[in-house]
């Protein structure tokens, strides 16, 4: 008798163990296996850091009151300020693109003391930059946008 009891008790773990299976109800299991042909989760993969618009040393590095004076700048559009400003590139490369933002092509470089003519009437905040249109209809980001603080790419004479 005590065979069949063990035996019974056996067949009915047994039982429960399969259609604890079944179900997915195994320790430390999350979700059934896949199904033969059903896509499996990939881990995300890191996005690839995008370079800064402007490349190599000789930014011009400002703190929250240069900043602060920067950004006015996308208020400030009278006609007591010149409307273009004209300037020289700080870094040693600076990309122009077809528009204003990184979604938009870079169609050429300008290099380290080029002259540039922005116009600071059309001041665009994209992307983490001020974007300012060239005199040829290009755009260039003049700015670089920080935590309370930022750094120009141009430096400008007149404006």
């Amino acid at each position: 008798m005590q065979v069949g009891i063990k035996l019974g008790v056996g067949a009915a773990a047994a039982v429960l163990a399969g259609s604890a299976l079944s179900l997915g109800a195994v320790a430390g299991a999350t979700e059934p296996p896949p199904n033969p042909g059903q896509q499996e989760s990939v881990p995300a993969q890191p996005q690839p850091v995008q370079p800064e618009e402007g490349q190599g040393p000789g930014a011009i590095e400002v703190g929250p009151e240069g900043a602060a004076k920067a950004l006015a700048r996308l208020e400030q559009r009278n006609i007591q300020r010149a409307p273009w400003c004209h300037g020289r590139v700080a870094v040693q490369q600076l990309n122009v693109r077809s528009g204003p933002g990184t979604e938009n092509p870079v169609v050429y470089k300008v290099v380290r003391n080029q002259p540039v003519n922005t116009d600071w009437g059309r001041i665009v905040r994209e992307d983490g930059y001020l974007w300012v249109p060239l005199s040829n209809g290009r755009w260039l980001a003049d700015y670089k946008l920080g935590d309370g603080n930022g750094k120009w790419y141009v430096r400008y004479t007149n404006c």
